[in-house]
């Protein structure tokens, strides 16, 4: 994560606290600070080394290995939603918790956008009953991570790219597969009227990127450009 996407994150945080005090404000249950208070365990999970990450105080993601039953117990999980066909279903505590499961494998040629609204109307719904959602994949980077942004995108009205910032700020792992990303575009153009990431060419890789993805392939782009110069001094 770059100094710039921990700054943002940060500031997007403060934001949605500061404006959370306003009146008549649609999202102040969502970001009071009463919402973002953590109890003793779950500060201890969130800062360890478990693998979940608080995207909301409504709304965890975080990988298959990190979905265990005692963690749903201390974060107070009422759904889980398994975005991840080829494991089997989460284990869970008891009481147990509303479960879903999500039929997509993590191939960009796969068609994730027919399941953004049922998935995110899903979480939507839980936050108002006051529940909290943990959606995992395998390795809560792609799928689950791109179910995530959807849900900032249709029900906070944020821009996919600062959704994707500030996600990355507190997860930086992220990493939706560029098919997948294609699909958030699209999205974001239904529900925003406005799209906010571009793809790119890579020369490095040969292959199309999503801009925000571009700091990732700097120093190789710069390698490739130097390796293609002077090959052209040999020739």
């Amino acid at each position: 994560m770059t100094e710039q996407e921990g700054t943002f994150g940060k500031f997007v945080c403060d934001t949605l606290l500061q404006e959370s005090c306003q009146r008549d404000n649609p999202f102040e249950d969502l970001f009071s600070k009463q919402s973002f208070a953590l109890n003793g365990a779950q500060r201890e999970i969130l800062s360890g080394s478990s693998g979940v990450s608080r995207i909301l105080p409504c709304l965890y993601l975080c990988g298959a290995g990190a979905a265990r039953p005692e963690i749903m117990t201390q974060l107070g999980v009422t759904l889980v939603i398994n975005v991840a066909p080829e494991l089997p279903d989460t284990p869970l505590p008891d009481p147990t918790p509303a479960y879903m499961r999500v039929a997509i494998l993590d191939k960009g040629e796969n068609d994730i956008l027919q399941h953004f609204d049922d998935v995110t109307e899903r979480i939507h719904a839980e936050r108002h009953r006051g529940g909290v959602t943990l959606i995992h994949c395998v390795a809560g980077v792609s799928r689950s991570t791109s179910f995530c942004l959807a849900y900032l995108v249709r029900h906070l009205q944020m821009t996919l790219r600062d959704a994707f910032l500030y996600v990355k700020a507190t997860r930086p792992q992220i990493r939706p597969n560029v098919g997948f990303f294609h699909q958030l575009i699209s999205y974001e153009a239904t529900q925003l009227g406005l799209t906010t990431v571009s793809m790119i060419f890579i020369e490095a890789i040969a292959r199309e990127v999503p801009d925000v993805y571009a700091p990732q392939y700097t120093a190789m782009e710069e390698f490739y450009r130097k390796h293609r110069k002077h090959a052209r001094r040999r020739d």
